[in-house]
C-alpha cells in the first residue's frame, strides 16, 4: 500500500470516529438535561421537551438550562392564552370561562420571569404560574365547559411547565 492509501484510510477512520462519538458539549448538555429531568414528575417528557428546543443545546450550565426552561414555559403560556382567546371567539356559549382561562395564562406569564433566578424566588414564582392553570381548570369545570382541545392545551402547558420547574428547582438546590 502506498502512503497515499494509508493517509486516506487514516482520514476515513478519524472522520468516522468524529461523526460517531458525541462531542464533549453534547455529553455535557445530556448530563445537564438528565440532572434537571430527575427533578421532574415525568422524566421522559422532560427530556423530550428540553432536547426538542435548539436553545437547550446551547446551555452549558444549570442556570442557562433554567433560563431556557422559563423562556419555553413563558412562550407556551402566551400561546395558551392566545389559544383560549381564539377558542372564546368560536364558542359563544363557553366564552366567559374561556376568556377567564386566557386571562389566567396571561397572568402566568408574569410569574415566569428570569429575575426570580437571580433572587432565588423562581421556584415560588413558577409555582404561582401553575396555580393559574389550576384556576383555568376550575373556571372550565364551573362553567361546564368540556372541550377536549382546551384540556389538551392545558396538559401540554403543564408538561412544558414541569420541565421549567425541574430546571429551576435544580438551580435553587
Amino acid at each position: 500500500m502506498g502512503s497515499r492509501n494509508l493517509t486516506l484510510i487514516f482520514a476515513a477512520i478519524v472522520l468516522f470516529l468524529f461523526l460517531n462519538f458525541p462531542s464533549r458539549t453534547q455529553a455535557t448538555v445530556g448530563a445537564l438535561v438528565s440532572k434537571v429531568c430527575m427533578q421532574s414528575d415525568n422524566y421522559k417528557s422532560c427530556v423530550q421537551i428540553l432536547t426538542s428546543r435548539p436553545q437547550t443545546l446551547a446551555a452549558h450550565s444549570l442556570k442557562a438550562m433554567a433560563n431556557n426552561g422559563l423562556k419555553m414555559a413563558k412562550k407556551d403560556a402566551i400561546a395558551t392564552s392566545n389559544f383560549f382567546t381564539g377558542l372564546a371567539n368560536t364558542n359563544p356559549a363557553s366564552k366567559p370561562a374561556l376568556v377567564l382561562c386566557a386571562t389566567y395564562f396571561k397572568e402566568a406569564v408574569t410569574f415566569l420571569n428570569l429575575k426570580g433566578l437571580e433572587e432565588g424566588s423562581a421556584s415560588l414564582d413558577v409555582h404561582y404560574a401553575l396555580d393559574q392553570a389550576g384556576y383555568c381548570e376550575t373556571a372550565l369545570s364551573t362553567g361546564h365547559v368540556h372541550i377536549a382541545s382546551a384540556t389538551d392545551r392545558i396538559q401540554k402547558w403543564k408538561s412544558v411547565f414541569s420541565a421549567a420547574y425541574a430546571a429551576v428547582i435544580t438551580v435553587e438546590n
